[in-house]
């Protein structure tokens, strides 16, 4: 219930922005490459084994909506995803590969856009980033539990970026962006015994792509 909540709360930004923008303002749309850096590991082991599980970087694609309702003034809708592998450190189960977390930011961030320096524009954004997630287990993992699963969360984006004027309807972009992630693995053995193990990414996600205004 509580993660429908926050995902109403997410959806409800989303909305008013896009009317906003509707009203007042062009739009652009745009597509990026990114990298996800950074690492987590549990707050904790897996039971009799002395094992953790962690997450680490992976690559990303994203897609941007971006609404002008003011001139410097900015909203930036975005949808993503990125791979994180997931591994197993220590203890009997170390080395293990546990697969892939595919994370799936829906994020909104408001931005502010200062016109300094001609064809490029700085701009610094803070929102928020609902992280739904998708867990694709290994075959060692499947071996070793019945079920896994991980949550997602809502969490903070903080936002550094330029944009350079390429024509009338074209960008370039670099971004670098804090996209916090709290989750929490839930990992069922195959003797039907739970143990949930928390997790705190803390990612600078590297994004480079172009935007075309209309």
């Amino acid at each position: 219930m509580r993660r429908l909540y926050l995902t109403c709360a997410v959806v409800s930004i989303l909305l008013c922005g896009g009317f906003a923008a509707a009203e007042q303002g062009d739009t652009e749309i745009g597509f990026r490459l990114s990298w996800v850096t950074g690492s987590a590991e549990s707050a904790g082991t897996l039971a009799d084994t002395g094992s953790s599980v962690n997450l680490s970087s992976g690559p990303g694609l994203e897609i941007d909506w971006i609404l002008w309702p003011l001139d410097r003034l900015t909203v930036e809708l975005s949808l993503g995803a990125s791979a994180l592998p997931v591994g197993t450190s220590s203890g009997s189960l170390g080395g293990i590969d546990g697969g892939t977390l595919w994370r799936l930011p829906v994020s909104a961030v408001a931005q502010y856009r200062p016109d300094l320096f001609g064809n490029f524009n700085p701009y610094v954004g803070l929102g928020v980033v609902y992280n739904a997630v998708v867990y694709d287990d290994s075959s060692a993992y499947k071996e070793l539990f019945s079920e896994v699963s991980f949550s997602g969360d809502l969490n903070v984006v903080a936002q550094i970026g330029v944009d350079y004027t390429l024509n009338i309807r074209w960008s370039a972009n670099l971004d670098l962006r804090y996209m916090g992630m709290d989750t929490t693995g839930t990992f069922t053995g195959i003797d039907g015994a739970i143990q949930e193990l928390g997790f705190r990414f803390d990612p600078w996600v590297v994004g480079l792509g172009f935007s075309y205004r209309y």
